[in-house]
């Protein structure tokens, strides 16, 4: 990994927790954690894992025509990827999944990194489609609306672009095959044989069933995510609507396009923070709660990759070399 995007990560997650944390009364921001009442945290916790469920759902639909795959894996492999992502800056679990499930699998690399190209973009757009519900209903500041439409058009415009290719891979290919003539780049050794599997990779977006499939997994996980939310509220007595945990939830993932740190510690507390205060939420609270549903976000990771490793029969030298040989690809 070049070592400017690291520093850039870091400072950035530095930023957003001195912002998040300016003016915070220590003794109030521990009064706030002390009132967590703990069963509640064992149901977010669940939730957790129902939201991972959902997502590995949606992974193997995004595998189609694909049939046979193997639903525990790709739960397995989704749940190392997020231990690596709690762990290693700039989302490289995400490609350390693709690398491992290929090896797997035995499936091209490009086949499978399409289909977790297709899953990022149908997040996003469920993310601002939940956002777009919810801002009628606060008064969201000027700036994060317009960052929140920004990412809106991209996201639907990725997936207008992706589904146009898709539903026209054999003009993809001769399209690329031009493009190939004035970009150095593209005319390297092996580039043009993935173009097939990547395109392969894209095939769920030519069938409208399994696209809907796709974005309603995906608005299941979010959903149990954003009940996360809503009851870690409940745990430490916030009187909010569910309304206050969606936005939370939205804008602090809106905030994952940021290259922060492992976890995106930092940006994620400043966004949930600003979320908060527009319910009127105190500082204290407000960060004691993005720091609990934090905490949690990084202990779901810790279990369920744990166990997913051992139930691999992964090494830590195999994760390793996954991280390392995803870190010099990007380099």
């Amino acid at each position: 990994m070049k070592r400017w995007r690291l520093w850039v990560s870091v400072l950035l997650s530095v930023a957003g927790l001195l912002m998040a944390a300016r003016g915070v009364d220590l003794s109030g921001l521990v009064s706030a954690v002390q009132s967590v009442q703990p069963m509640w945290l064992a149901a977010a916790l669940g939730l957790v894992v129902l939201a991972m469920v959902a997502r590995a759902c949606r992974w193997r639909l995004l595998f189609f025509p694909l049939a046979e795959l193997r639903l525990v894996r790709l739960f397995n492999l989704l749940n190392i990827g997020y231990l690596i992502n709690s762990l290693v800056p700039l989302r490289l679990g995400d490609l350390a999944r693709v690398y491992l499930y290929a090896e797997l699998e035995r499936l091209e690399l490009g086949r499978v990194l399409s289909t977790v190209v297709v899953e990022r973009v149908v997040d996003t757009l469920t993310i601002v489609v939940l956002l777009v519900l919810v801002v009628p209903q606060v008064a969201l500041p000027p700036d994060l609306g317009r960052a929140a439409l920004g990412v809106g058009i991209v996201a639907v415009a990725a997936i207008v672009i992706l589904t146009a290719v898709a539903a026209n891979a054999h003009q993809g290919a001769k399209w690329f095959d031009r493009l190939g003539t004035k970009v150095a780049l593209l005319r390297a050794p092996g580039v043009r044989g993935k173009v097939a599997p990547a395109l392969a990779g894209l095939s769920a977006l030519r069938s409208g069933r399994h696209l809907v499939g796709a974005v309603l997994w995906s608005l299941a996980a979010w959903l149990c995510t954003a009940a996360e939310f809503y009851i870690v509220m409940g745990a430490m007595e916030l009187d909010l609507p569910f309304t206050a945990a969606l936005l939370a939830l939205c804008l602090s993932t809106l905030g994952m396009v940021i290259p922060s740190s492992p976890g995106h510690l930092g940006v994620f507390e400043y966004l949930v923070v600003v979320a908060l205060s527009l319910f009127g939420v105190a500082q204290e609270p407000a960060l004691g709660f993005a720091l609990l549903v934090h905490a949690i976000g990084y202990l779901a990771p810790l279990l369920l990759g744990g166990i997913a490793i051992w139930r691999e029969g992964y090494s830590y030298a195999q994760l390793h070399q996954a991280v390392a040989r995803v870190e010099a690809k990007g380099s």
